[in-house]
């Protein structure tokens, strides 16, 4: 999933079920309006906080098809994302 599916569907269920509640009585229109405000602020930041990690980068890039290799700096330090992944048998294309 990218952002704009992540958006879209918090938007969405901010909708559905802010519709249920306001039906029933538990929140008030005002009330949604304004938890919808929130998640619009929240879900982008905590998106960003998974979306954006070294291991994440890797894996977005190894997975695009005209990338053919990743390869990792041999001087590199042993704990970075890119070591790392350069040892996991699941990411082929990334090498030393």
């Amino acid at each position: 999933m990218n952002q704009d599916q992540v958006l879209g569907l918090a938007r969405n269920l901010v909708a559905f079920l802010g519709g249920i509640a306001v039906s029933r009585g538990w929140f008030t229109t005002e009330q949604i309006t304004m938890i919808g405000g929130i998640a619009a602020a929240v879900v982008p930041f905590v998106w960003t906080m998974f979306a954006h990690t070294d291991s994440a980068k890797i894996a977005a890039v190894t997975a695009m098809p005209d990338i053919r290799q990743v390869v990792v700096n041999t001087g590199a330090q042993q704990d970075t994302a890119a070591s790392v992944a350069a040892s996991d048998p699941l990411q082929p294309k990334v090498t030393k």
